[in-house]
């Protein structure tokens, strides 16, 4: 199922199959992506680390790029209903044309992720947060409005994985985080650190 919500473009943007590391990748602005799935299945690099240590029964992913995170997911856990939001319509076009992206249990709605977040009436209990845009992550996925919504969206002990630079901003954005989830479990892949928060239980949704 495929869902195209009204979004903004960037037509400067170069998006294209290339090589990284002897991997095949989706390059934006020269900015590794996604990897294909063989390659990922291979050495999943940062995107393994984002796979939840139990087997989610509804997930959402915010960055849902080509596909990688999807694939891992599924080769892990087995299908499962996946939400996967993008804002980028050739990186969504491109992934599906060769067949990045499953047929089957992936919902793909086209939207901007903070949008979505404020207007989602679904409730899951893994939620992944991937807003790279080639070398851009997006500062609003650690502002206290953003944070305090994906909490709502989670069920009791829902689980968050959410993926940042290992910089000097890491540390108040992992503080951040700990405001509104339990930290679980920090994963460090190259210049990338995974964060995998829970919501507490007896949180109330706001």
């Amino acid at each position: 199922m495929y869902r195209l919500d009204s979004v903004a473009t960037d037509q400067s943007t170069e998006v294209r199959i290339g090589e990284d590391s002897g991997r095949v990748a989706l390059l934006v602005n020269g900015i590794v992506q996604s990897i294909s799935p063989e390659d990922g299945l291979a050495n999943g690099g940062y995107w393994a680390a984002m796979v939840p240590d139990d087997r989610p029964r509804h997930g959402l992913i915010l960055g849902l790029g080509g596909g990688t995170l999807v694939r891992l997911l599924h080769a892990r856990w087995g299908p499962f209903p996946i939400v996967g939001v993008d804002n980028d319509p050739a990186i969504l076009a491109l992934a599906t044309e060769i067949g990045w992206l499953p047929r089957e249990s992936l919902e793909i709605v086209r939207a901007d992720a903070f949008a979505y977040v404020q207007r989602c009436a679904e409730r899951f209990d893994f939620i992944a947060v991937d807003l790279f845009h080639g070398e851009h992550l997006a500062a609003e996925a650690f502002g206290k409005p953003f944070l305090r919504r994906l909490r709502s969206l989670l069920v009791p002990r829902g689980r968050l994985a959410i993926n940042l630079f290992a910089d000097m901003r890491m540390l108040g954005r992992v503080e951040r985080i700990s405001t509104f989830f339990e930290i679980r479990e920090r994963r460090g892949v190259g210049g990338n650190v995974v964060i995998h928060a829970q919501r507490r239980a007896g949180q109330r949704r706001g």
